[in-house]
């Protein structure tokens, strides 16, 4: 996997917005973080564009990524936001560029579809983690230390977790760690950004879905075949998923339901999603789950 450069004080963070749109306000606040952190930060050419809902049109939103990672001076990109639009605009990536210019590239939500494409084609280490607007002007300092931790981090570790871990089924699990927000992957699936699962290790969150429809995801996934390829899961914060009607499972006893079955490491609590304080978590680097020892690792750093 090719992976971007750390991060040194500095160096220049570009902020894009491949989703939807943000107040002006909110961006310089953000920027204004960052620049108090040690970073230059340079923003798109269309960040305060707005087209519907969104950050712009479906084409300046792209060429801002795009322009971003063939710029020299750009060190690491962050998204501003996510809410919706990414899918929009995935198939416009220019992939063999990026592939000759590897950076750091930060987002979470529905910047999973970003993600995927970037791991699955380009074959870059990405990070989950905090954006812009979401988080940086009220950021609490675990979040940013896992940050930092991240960007600056050659070499594998123990992923720091604020809250215990728990286990659904014990044992021993590695492999390379891929995955996000649970509904925006399923958008993905039967396109060419659709993961590969097998013998990988998935990491999903959700946030404010009711619990059927969380049952409707994994059981497609279920039935695809997908999920009896992995070697383990992770599962991060499912803010506010809870049952529709007093009938509807609720969250854990879904989770058990649909993935027990499946026999393999599945470890739980993970903070990192739709949540406070937020785990930075790279995908496309090889981690190992212990659900005995209620551990997790990553085995390689993220950055060179």
């Amino acid at each position: 996997m090719l992976k971007g450069k750390k991060l040194k004080n500095g160096d220049t963070i570009g902020i894009v917005a491949p989703a939807n749109s943000s107040s002006k306000e909110d961006v310089l606040k953000s920027q204004k973080k960052l620049e108090s952190l040690g970073y230059k930060v340079k923003l798109g050419k269309h960040i305060f564009d707005t087209w519907h809902s969104f950050a712009g049109t479906d084409k300046n939103r792209v060429s801002d990524i795009n322009n971003f990672f063939r710029d020299p001076e750009v060190d690491a990109i962050m998204c501003l936001r996510g809410g919706y639009g990414s899918i929009r605009i995935v198939d416009k990536l220019d992939i063999e560029m990026i592939k000759k210019n590897p950076k750091i590239f930060i987002g979470y939500s529905d910047i999973t579809t970003l993600h995927s494409a970037l791991n699955q084609k380009a074959g870059l280490v990405t990070f989950h983690g905090p954006m812009a607007a979401s988080n940086f002007f009220d950021i609490e300092k675990f979040t940013m230390d896992s940050f930092v931790e991240n960007m600056e981090n050659t070499c594998g570790r123990e992923i720091k977790n604020p809250i215990e871990l728990r286990s659904i089924v014990g044992g021993k699990a590695s492999g390379m760690v891929i995955g996000g927000n649970l509904t925006t992957l399923m958008g993905d699936m039967g396109t060419p950004n659709e993961l590969d699962f097998k013998e990988k290790i998935l990491f999903i969150e959700e946030i404010r879905e009711p619990t059927y429809k969380i049952d409707r995801a994994l059981s497609q996934l279920l039935n695809s075949g997908k999920l009896s390829e992995l070697n383990g899961i992770i599962l991060g914060d499912f803010n506010n998923c809870i049952p529709a009607s007093k009938y509807d499972m609720p969250l854990m006893d879904l989770l058990e339901d649909r993935l027990k079955g499946l026999g393999i490491p599945i470890i739980y609590n993970f903070k990192s999603g739709h949540c406070k304080p937020m785990i930075t978590l790279p995908l496309g680097i090889e981690v190992e789950i212990d659900c005995d020892r209620l551990t997790i690792k990553s085995l390689e750093g993220a950055v060179r």
